[in-house]
């Protein structure tokens, strides 16, 4: 690579021997003193096309201000328009090509990559590939994806064209399976993931799409999901749950709630909305009292909660809290417990006493003994 700084403290050497300031030379040049500053800095480097005048103003050869390498000969040769001959004769490295590629067009990085592009490979082109054309970058894509597979293409994934990569993609997913498409998922068109995804679903399950499921639409996730949900209930669905909308997966839970009950929610409770698990919730507490609400106490609100936990202790005493004591405010807790203690005295506590404040123990003991005496 070109050392940038160096460069730049020759373009500043060469410019003040010649008594210019950076303004006068960037009107020479016809182009902003910033540019030249920025040259000087070390922090950009002249394009190109802006090489020969330069060299032609201080009087002294391209190689002078670049530093002579295999590099410069190749610059010299492209300003030369001899690029085509010099390749022919010379042999020119990839890390050479990658030093250059920066300070061409694109049209000549194209130019200099037809001669040596038999030598790049699919991670050799991640250096160049900002400055390659994207119908080149699709050539060799396509030619590596033809000789090594799918995998050979993440490192030059995010450069290639919506339609090159999709295509790619259509032919990894019919001879490998949807799991060959996770490298390059999030470069692939919201169409063609949905498309293979959907094949995915249909021949292998919901399970299959876990690997590209952050990458598939909320459209195309959501509708696998219900059929899923329809078909092999809402365990299936743990997978994905965390890629579905809201809107989905409440619907989802809802259905399998009617169905299989509150226990079935367990697995996807954690993606639920704060809404649809505590209406389930309090409907399940009515049917099946409050030991059901176990398994998805820790994913209800605070108030709802607390609100069942209130009425079964009016209904069922104390100990019917201990289920879901640790899910409890300590507000909600402690109201259940001061009345438990007013009515059956400090025994009545036990079940519960490893979630009751402290403090309030030690109080209440205290106005016992007081009480006692």
């Amino acid at each position: 690579m070109f050392d940038m700084v160096k460069i730049g403290r020759t373009i500043a050497r060469l410019r003040k021997e010649k008594g210019f300031t950076q303004m006068e030379l960037a009107d020479r040049m016809g182009i902003s003193y910033q540019a030249i500053s920025n040259w000087e800095r070390g922090e950009t480097m002249p394009d190109i096309s802006k090489l020969p005048q330069l060299a032609d103003i201080f009087g002294v050869s391209i190689d002078r201000i670049l530093e002579s390498s295999k590099g410069t000969q190749i610059i010299q040769t492209i300003v030369e328009d001899k690029t085509s001959e010099f390749l022919q004769a010379n042999e020119v490295s990839v890390e050479e090509f990658a030093s250059i590629a920066p300070i061409l067009k694109s049209a000549q990085v194209d130019e200099v990559f037809g001669h040596i592009k038999n030598k790049f490979k699919p991670k050799d082109i991640q250096s160049i590939a900002p400055f390659v054309s994207e119908e080149v970058i699709d050539e060799v894509a396509l030619q590596a994806f033809e000789s090594e597979g799918i995998g050979a293409l993440s490192p030059i994934a995010p450069f290639m064209s919506d339609e090159a990569i999709d295509e790619c993609a259509r032919k990894a997913y019919e001879s490998e399976g949807i799991g060959a498409l996770s490298p390059i998922a999030p470069f692939m068109s919201d169409e063609a993931i949905d498309e293979c995804a959907r094949k995915a679903y249909e021949s292998e399950g919901i399970g299959a799409l876990s690997p590209i499921a952050p990458f598939m639409s909320d459209e195309a996730i959501d509708e696998c999901a219900r059929k899923a949900c329809e078909s092999e209930g809402i365990a299936a669905l743990a997978p994905i749950a965390p890629f579905m909308s809201d809107e989905a997966i409440d619907e989802c839970a809802r259905k399998a709630y009617e169905s299989e009950g509150i226990g079935a929610l367990s697995p996807i409770a954690p993606f639920m909305s704060d809404e649809a698990i505590d209406e389930c919730a309090r409907k399940a507490y009515e049917s099946e009292g409050i030991g059901a609400l176990a398994p998805i106490a820790p994913f209800m609100s605070d108030e709802a909660i607390d609100e069942c936990a209130r009425k079964a202790y009016e209904n069922e005493g104390i100990g019917a809290l201990s289920p879901i004591a640790p899910f409890m405010s300590i507000d909600a807790i402690d109201e259940c417990a001061r009345k438990a203690c007013e009515r059956e005295g400090l025994g009545a506590l036990a079940p519960i006493l490893p979630f009751m404040d402290r403090e309030r123990i030690d109080a209440w003991v205290r106005e016992g003994i007081r009480h006692m005496s």
